[in-house]
């Protein structure tokens, strides 16, 4: 297929092409949860009215949209710009929504606007990506990079041959499995159980408030990790989340106590797979594992529809446990090779150094803590 491309720098060409991107994701090869046009739309409402975005577009030779990559413009250094990802706060994936003949000519785009732009940052791409288009492409570029593997991807990925029950039975050990009907039984005994599973614009917007009841109460929100823990997060998601079940690109799986939410799921829905976008539980029922409760049972209802459970990017070994495939996602810098591109390249790598040490030393703080605390325990026994 022949492709061109162009660049786009008007705010308003996401809502004046809504259909066509829309039309474009039931069909793309290369799909990302994360550019659908309600998350684009929603967080392109909270920039600044002053944000300038760029979006490389790619059409057929019948002039069918084939291929999107949103941007915005950043400030760089030493009065440069650089070029950041839409919703570069929010998802899990920033390559671009594409069938598979757009995806070289878009990364062709990206690297013409390094004429204009000092680098570009995408923090993570799949493997897919990277390895089948991005990967050579760098190989061969006059340009700078910094490419790194800062996370994995793990998915679940059904088998037409295998039940979900044997499955589980071969990622879950016997003494979890055994854990896991203990603390269902528990559970059971302390009222009505019901998981419900909100899939449209109205189900969804009604849900919403008892969401809230959750993420008060769980633990990520005491850690300030919480999905509504952010000043603004909690209207941006109210807002965001009915309109993108509206579109059937999101479900709300809610486990319930005697009509009293305990845990959350959202899940972000593909043509191919379903995205684990956030998973939470209230830490009064911690001791029942009510998180665990209630992926493991949409775990089993997905296996049955035929979909793959995307993960999603994250170091929690529960993932890894379950999963049928790991690979790696990618990040990237790309500068343009001037004594600012090669100043800035060295910039990075230096912060991403010192990041590294915090987090080392931030782990080994709390594992001095935990080893602390055992051994208080030991010496009062």
């Amino acid at each position: 297929m022949k492709v061109s491309t162009q660049i786009i720098r008007s705010r308003d060409w996401i809502d004046a092409h809504q259909v066509e991107i829309d039309d474009l994701l039931a069909s793309s090869d290369l799909e990302n949860f994360y550019f659908s046009t309600p998350w684009l739309q929603e967080w392109l409402k909270r920039q600044a009215p002053a944000t300038q975005i760029i979006i490389i577009v790619a059409r057929s030779h019948t002039g069918k949209l084939v291929g999107f990559w949103p941007f915005v413009e950043r400030p760089g250094l030493l009065g440069t710009k650089g070029l950041w990802p839409f919703v570069y706060d929010e998802a899990n994936y920033f390559h671009p929504v594409c069938m598979f003949d757009a995806a070289l000519p878009l990364i062709n785009g990206l690297e013409s606007l390094l004429g204009e732009f000092l680098f570009c940052w995408i923090p993570l791409m799949q493997d897919s990506f990277w390895s089948a288009y991005f990967e050579s492409k760098i190989a061969v570029s006059k340009f700078l990079t910094i490419h790194r593997k800062p996370r994995n991807t793990s998915f679940l990925v059904p088998s037409k041959n295998t039940s979900f029950e044997d499955y589980w039975s071969l990622r879950v050990g016997g003494k979890t499995r055994k854990s896991y009907r203990y603390d269902q039984k528990s559970l059971a005994g302390k009222g009505n159980i019901r998981v419900d599973v909100f899939t449209t614009f109205d189900e969804v917007r009604t849900t919403m408030p008892a969401t809230c009841v959750v993420e008060v109460e769980s633990w990520k929100s005491k850690e300030r990790a919480g999905l509504y823990t952010a000043r603004g997060k909690r209207g941006f998601f109210f807002d965001l989340l009915p309109k993108l079940a509206g579109q059937g690109r999101v479900h709300l799986s809610v486990l319930q106590v005697d009509e009293q939410p305990i845990a959350w799921q959202i899940e972000l829905v593909g043509k191919q797979s379903i995205g684990l976008h956030h998973l939470a539980f209230d830490d009064g029922w911690k001791k029942y594992s009510p998180g665990k409760q209630l992926l493991q049972y949409r775990l089993q209802q997905i296996w049955r529809e035929g979909k793959a459970v995307d993960f999603l990017p994250g170091h929690f070994d529960y993932k890894d446990k379950l999963a049928s495939v790991v690979e790696p996602v990618h990040e990237l810098h790309w500068f343009r090779k001037t004594w600012r591109g090669y100043l800035a390249r060295r910039l990075i790598l230096g912060n991403i150094k010192v990041r590294k040490k915090i987090r080392e030393k931030a782990k080994e703080t709390k594992v001095n803590k935990i080893r602390k605390s055992v051994l208080q325990d030991s010496d009062q026994s």
